[in-house]
């Protein structure tokens, strides 16, 4: 879904930490993930199923590329469905580095107990512990269907 070109950033989101979501669906994020993200960060699912927080700049180039496509196009709308429909925006962190992921995400994500926060970059993945570690397993079969949908959808869209 994130392409090579699109908007800089100033820091690159990098390395992997363990954390834990809470009864309320807060996770503590490092300070570096933190500054990086941004306020008002975007949270959406992703192709592998993790979650995914964009910067503000990122997710805006992310938006802009799906609507410089005819909106007519099939791709198109499968695309925008399991991008945008998915998504959350405005998400912040309160005064103890946490943010708060909204239930359906959490359930999308499996997110319980332990996570890991994995620093892609432009973006940063939440995983469910265990799924993570059944991706690292297997990362070229993991969420396989999942992500064949949005290669389709995505290839469409591009008129490819």
């Amino acid at each position: 879904m994130s392409s090579t070109s699109g908007p800089k950033i100033d820091r690159w989101l990098m390395g992997t930490d363990e954390a834990t979501i809470d009864d309320k669906g807060r996770i503590l994020v490092v300070k570096k993930k933190r500054e990086t993200l941004g306020d008002n960060f975007v949270l959406t699912v992703g192709q592998t199923g993790c979650l995914i927080a964009y910067p503000e700049s990122v997710w805006a180039g992310i938006v802009e590329d799906i609507f410089s496509h005819e909106s007519i196009n099939a791709g198109t709308e499968q695309f925008t469905r399991i991008t945008l429909g998915e998504a959350e925006g405005e998400n912040k962190f309160d005064a103890q580095g946490r943010f708060v992921v909204p239930q359906r995400l959490r359930v999308a994500g499996r997110l319980k107990d332990k996570v890991m926060l994995v620093g892609c970059g432009n973006r940063m993945e939440i995983w469910a512990k265990a799924e993570h570690e059944a991706y690292k397993a297997s990362p070229d079969t993991y969420g396989l269907e999942r992500r064949l949908t949005f290669e389709k959808a995505y290839r469409q869209m591009k008129g490819q």
